[in-house]
């Protein structure tokens, strides 16, 4: 797993492939950015024939110049960063899981947030503020060689006021930028949230129904940022024409020079001009130059999340009516150099429970992993109904699996969401019945708002049984042909777990089951048992198996 262009990375340093690749997201509004950035130059250079400069400052700058300009940049840019965050969500999906267990993922969600914020806003200074702002700047420093000292004291004792009077407008913008923010805060725990399921997502196949969910939090920031933005362009009109307004006491000023023979007329209108405009660019560059620079090491990370390479462990397409058959053929896996599975073969059929017990670190997990297809071994392969993985599409094979991890994932919202993640369009019948199957239609009835109840961030407000219980019932619900129980003795005792195997033994389609535990008290619900140590299997017996009623 790397990163093109790794080297070279520096807050001030201009990388050419990375903002090519930032240029890419203006697709489809490159025309309306170029035309208007032209514009704001080309309007921009007319403070150099003054003449031309007054009569466009008084009669069209004001009325017309910022608001279309604004209205152009500010819709082409609204698509840039939208395009920007669409793609980085989904790449995350497209990354391997050991990308995951290496990865800081608190940095990685501030990167794909707060980078993607000054990413934006650095995007408006850059097109909006900073390129005219330069030009324009050269032009009137030129004409600035020519300018009275005693006017420009004057012009910089009429500033406060210019503050007070933005500070009653931009109370009506606090109001806006707050909505703003609680939009951006839905779409940072959006993003959190994705990162922190990333597993349970996979194992339900849920990347699309995932993607479509926060594509509609995008959606609601994309309206709240430009209500901001509009009102943030109407403050930015009125300072523009207040500074206009105060070059007239300015110009009387002046003429009272004029008057005295001090200052020639023509000095008077290049002053309040080619000055008055002198400042306010200033200070658009001075503002603008530090959103660039923080935008720029944004960019830079960003574009390794964008370039990372991670090669999927498969890439089939064949999908398959999968009738629950599951191969281990030879298999020898390492992680990171470490020796963790050594030439284990072991079949999974439908109609048997087959349980792998052994000490913690033998590998069962890791058997998991590999039989989701998270994993390519080294040596060896893996078939399902006898097709190879490797021409397997495994997010289609996964959706025909149920797995309950050792530390199953419950997330903040109802015991009905947390059961149909991924699928929620799956009727009260089939939720009914993968609940009672997992025997948590017991505990469901009795609360007061049954599957509404609210279960709190991580499941806090249920017992871990109860979480255990709900993600089985979420792992039934879509009537797997292979159930998947990962230490199900963690959270449940050995006469629950009893309860939940003999209710699958009365369902109609055979399930192949397979239960991963530490807990040799398992074996009395499996028809096989295979012991696994230091990463091989030792032994494989077929027992006699327990029922529910015989404990």
């Amino acid at each position: 797993m790397t990163a093109r262009g790794d080297r070279g990375y520096s807050p001030l340093a201009i990388n050419v492939p990375m903002w090519r690749e930032y240029t890419r997201f203006y697709h489809g509004s490159r025309r309306a950015l170029i035309s208007t950035v032209l514009v704001s130059v080309g309007q921009s250079l007319l403070v150099l024939p003054i003449a031309v400069l007054v009569r466009y400052a008084f009669d069209k700058v004001i009325t017309n110049r910022d608001s279309g300009l604004l209205l152009l940049i500010g819709a082409s840019i609204l698509l840039v960063y939208m395009r920007l965050r669409e793609e980085l969500l989904g790449k995350l999906y497209t990354l391997s899981r050991a990308y995951y267990t290496v990865v800081d993922r608190s940095k990685l969600h501030a990167s794909i947030v707060q980078d993607s914020d000054r990413l934006d806003a650095m995007s408006n200074a850059l097109v909006a503020q900073l390129i005219p702002a330069i030009v324009t700047s050269v032009a009137l420093s030129i004409v600035l060689t020519f300018l009275n000292w005693l006017l420009f004291l004057v012009l910089m004792g009429v500033t406060p006021l210019l503050f007070l009077a933005s500070a009653r407008i931009g109370k009506t913008l606090q109001e806006r930028v707050r909505t703003f923010y609680r939009s951006f805060q839905t779409f940072s725990k959006g993003t959190l949230f994705v990162l922190q399921v990333m597993d349970l997502t996979r194992i339900q196949s849920g990347e699309r129904f995932e993607l479509d969910r926060q594509k509609k939090h995008l959606e609601d920031l994309q309206l709240t940022s430009a209500a901001m933005a509009w009102l943030s362009a109407a403050l930015g009109l009125f300072q523009y024409t207040a500074i206009i307004s105060t070059g007239i006491i300015i110009l009387i000023i002046g003429g009272l020079s004029v008057a005295r023979g001090s200052m020639t007329l023509g000095q008077l209108l290049s002053f309040y001009v080619a000055f008055g405009l002198l400042g306010t660019y200033l200070q658009i560059i001075g503002a603008a130059v530090p959103q660039v620079i923080a935008g720029n090491q944004s960019l830079a990370t960003l574009f390794k999340v964008l370039r990372t390479e991670d090669e999927a462990p498969y890439s089939g397409r064949r999908q398959i009516a999968f009738q629950g058959k599951v191969s281990l053929e030879s298999v020898t896996f390492q992680y990171k150099n470490q020796p963790v599975l050594h030439d284990v073969s072991l079949t999974l059929r439908p109609g048997t429970t087959l349980a792998i017990v052994g000490p913690n670190g033998a590998g069962k997990s890791t058997i998991v992993n590999l039989i989701l297809g998270f994993y390519r071994p080294q040596h060896g392969q893996l078939r399902a109904d006898g097709n190879p993985y490797s021409v397997l599409d495994l997010a289609d094979l996964r959706r025909q699996m149920g797995v309950v991890m050792q530390d199953p994932i419950i997330f903040a919202g109802t015991i009905l969401e947390n059961i149909t993640y991924g699928d929620p369009d799956l009727s009260a019948e089939r939720v009914a019945e993968a609940a009672h199957m997992a025997t948590a239609d017991e505990f469901i009835q009795d609360l007061p708002n049954g599957y509404g109840t609210f279960v709190g961030e991580s499941g806090v407000l249920l017992s871990g049984g109860q979480r255990q219980r709900i993600a089985i019932a979420r792992a039934l619900a879509r009537r797997p042909r292979v159930l998947i129980l990962d230490e199900p003795t963690n959270h449940l005792d050995r006469a629950a777990v009893r309860q939940v195997m003999a209710n699958l033994r009365g369902i109609d389609t055979p399930l192949a089951t397979l239960i991963i535990s530490h807990d040799t008290d398992v074996i009395g619900v499996a028809d096989i048992v295979s012991r696994l140590q230091e990463g091989r299997i030792v032994s494989s017996e077929r027992v006699a198996v327990a029922t529910a009623g015989n404990q």
